[in-house]
């Protein structure tokens, strides 16, 4: 019995460790005015990235411990997301949807993104402190 509750209590702590670190609350973009907020139910993040131009919603998003990947769904404007996040597109069509990626490492209260458009080879790094 005593070995059982020892196997157990292991599990649970594993489980527990798994999902890693709490990405949950408002993050503030110290390169850009954006505002990322972010809530987490265990592996599961939904959330927005707002600035002065508007919002985008997370569409897709992956944890593994310490790391995080979002991806937006953005609708391109002449070749440049509405945003300014990501660059520009010269063979993009007006109208088209691209995904702009935002692979981070969280340590303390900042995040550290590195973030690209699909199709494009330039990558942006922007920093994220945590505000609540």
């Amino acid at each position: 019995m005593k070995r059982a509750l020892q196997l157990l209590a292991l599990t649970v702590l594993a489980a527990l460790t798994s999902f890693g670190a709490d990405f949950s609350g408002a993050w503030k973009c110290i390169n850009l005015k954006q505002t990322l907020n972010i809530k987490q139910d265990g592996a599961k993040i939904t959330g927005t990235l707002q600035n002065t131009n508007g919002n985008l919603r997370i569409a897709e998003s992956k944890l593994d411990g310490d790391n995080i990947t979002l991806t937006f769904m953005v609708v391109l404007s002449n070749g440049v997301d509405p945003l300014g996040i990501a660059g520009y597109d010269s063979l993009a069509e007006e109208g088209q949807v691209t995904e702009i990626t935002y692979k981070g490492t969280i340590a303390g209260d900042e995040i550290k993104f590195k973030v690209t458009q699909e199709r494009l080879e330039a990558v942006r790094e922007f920093t994220f402190k945590k505000t609540t």
